[in-house]
């Protein structure tokens, strides 16, 4: 009976003693961090754990990393990512070198093959095809094909194909194909061993003539020409323009052009400035002078056209906003947001101090908010200087909501001092004036005039001014602040 007893106690000793150690999975990445879970330690500060190769006996010098538990019964850890390779947790009581108990785990290269997809398994005889391709080799040699479906790898077979350049991964674009089956297949380092493919068909389009919508019959000068296109071909190259009307079809006669980079459908604004225009103090306002034009469209950069809209320009009275005259006083919606001086009214103008604090810090700054947000007039006008004194650099602005959000928009003559280019920082469009603001104008007062929307598309050609809110200043003599129709 007393043996018995003992065998019993000892095995309720054992229970309560056996260590544990469990990992949260049995099989890791080379990159994969280890979780450790251990219960059952001893309770002492020497306690400890540590990461052996399988097999290997408990002399130190085998250790790969150990952890103490400080003391700790129970708990769960993070360690270190490991080499590829077989792996045994064992855990040691008050710093021996007898196993309490261990775990095995190991970690293996996790093979992860290139993958291609499309966009779309269907696509028209006249859409463009865009293809997604991950985990190249990396090879400058790697090649993407397609092929007819179904057929060998034999080069006779490609339709088209490309390089990969050594990318790993991208999305890119193909032409459109013909009517058919197909087969994009991966290819490494100019073998023929396909990686992995993906198949896709196009159909026959049903032919759809070219529409060209105006935003309206008869502009005003100066104001853009806003056209929504369908049904373009889906070229990067197809492209819109003005043409005087019935002109040669001769480039030479294109007035304003832009391409559709491949949409099908869209809109377009023409009649700004010429995507290549370089603003200066010497960049004129560009505007379509009175007369009859003609909107067409054309493919793939050839002069063969599929579709053509007319539309007339006359010369309009242009109705104008006024929001400081400064006759008498100034408005009294100004705010003065910062700077040591308000805003005054001097001599039928108002007059805003610029606060130099460094040769790149102006304080100043000053705000007519309007009492409507404008939807109509998007051409600032204002007149500056001619009061006797020579002011400091300063700029001019509108805030505006766009179709992207709100921008402010400033117009700075000093940009011009520094052969600056119009630039954007943010939410914050900056552009060169192409009139002086502030060198000689003391006794020579200067107008200001410029297409909002026009200078929007300048720095944010997919842009479009929905609204004017305010507009703003950071010194200057200004007078006659308004907003006009075109």
């Amino acid at each position: 009976m007393k043996t018995k007893l003992i065998f019993i106690l000892l095995c309720v000793v054992s229970l309560l003693n056996g260590a544990t150690l469990q990992t949260n999975k049995n099989v890791y990445a080379p990159n994969e961090q280890i979780e450790l879970t251990f219960s059952e330690m001893s309770g002492s500060a020497q306690d400890w754990i540590a990461i052996y190769p399988v097999g290997s006996s408990t002399a130190w010098g085998n250790v790969i990393t150990y952890h103490y538990t400080n003391g700790l019964v129970s708990d769960t850890e993070i360690w270190q990512a490991l080499p590829v390779g077989e792996y045994e947790f064992r855990a040691f009581f008050n710093n021996g070198f007898d196993i309490e108990a261990s775990h095995t785990f190991s970690v293996e290269e996790v093979a992860v093959g290139a993958t291609i997809t499309t966009d779309k398994d269907t696509y028209l005889s006249n859409e463009i095809i865009t293809v997604e391709y991950a985990n190249m080799s990396g090879s400058n040699f790697d090649w993407i094909a397609i092929y007819p479906a179904g057929s060998s790898t034999a080069w006779g077979n490609v339709v088209t194909y490309h390089y990969t350049n050594g990318l790993l991964s991208d999305t890119e674009t193909w032409q459109p194909l013909p009517v058919g089956d197909y087969e994009i297949r991966v290819f490494f380092d100019n073998s023929f061993t396909i990686e992995t493919s993906h198949a896709f068909s196009v159909e026959e389009a049903v032919p759809t003539d070219v529409q060209l919508t105006l935003n309206k019959n008869v502009y005003a000068q100066n104001e853009l020409v806003y056209v929504t296109y369908e049904n373009m071909q889906g070229n990067n190259t197809d492209w819109i323009g003005i043409y005087p009307a019935g002109a040669d079809y001769a480039f030479e006669n294109v007035i304003d052009w832009k391409y559709t980079k491949g949409n099908l459908n869209g809109e377009v604004a023409l009649g700004g400035f010429p995507g290549d225009t370089d603003l200066s103090g010497s960049t004129p306002m560009p505007g379509l002078p009175a007369g009859d034009y003609e909107i067409r469209a054309f493919f793939n950069n050839s002069l063969g056209q599929e579709a053509m809209i007319p539309f007339t320009v006359t010369n309009q009275p242009v109705i104008s906003t006024v929001y400081e005259d400064a006759t008498g006083d100034i408005s009294p919606n100004w705010v003065h947001v910062s700077g040591p001086h308000i805003q005054t009214y001097f001599n039928d103008v108002v007059r805003l101090q610029a606060n130099w604090i460094s040769a790149t810090t102006n304080t100043s700054e000053y705000t007519l908010p309007f009492d409507v947000p404008n939807e109509t007039d998007k051409v600032l006008e204002l007149d500056v200087g001619g009061q006797g004194r020579g002011t400091p650099h300063f700029n001019v602005g509108v805030l505006v909501d766009t179709t992207d959000g709100q921008r402010r928009m400033l117009w700075d003559s000093f940009l011009n001092h520094f052969n600056v280019k119009a630039n954007k920082q943010g939410n914050v469009l900056s552009f060169p004036t192409y009139v002086e603001l502030q060198q000689n104008t003391a006794f020579n007062q200067k107008h200001l005039r410029v297409n909002v929307d026009k200078y929007l598309k300048i720095l944010e050609p997919n842009n479009k001014l929905v609204r004017i809110r305010a507009f703003f200043a950071t010194g200057g003599d200004l007078d006659n602040i308004k907003l006009s129709s075109h």
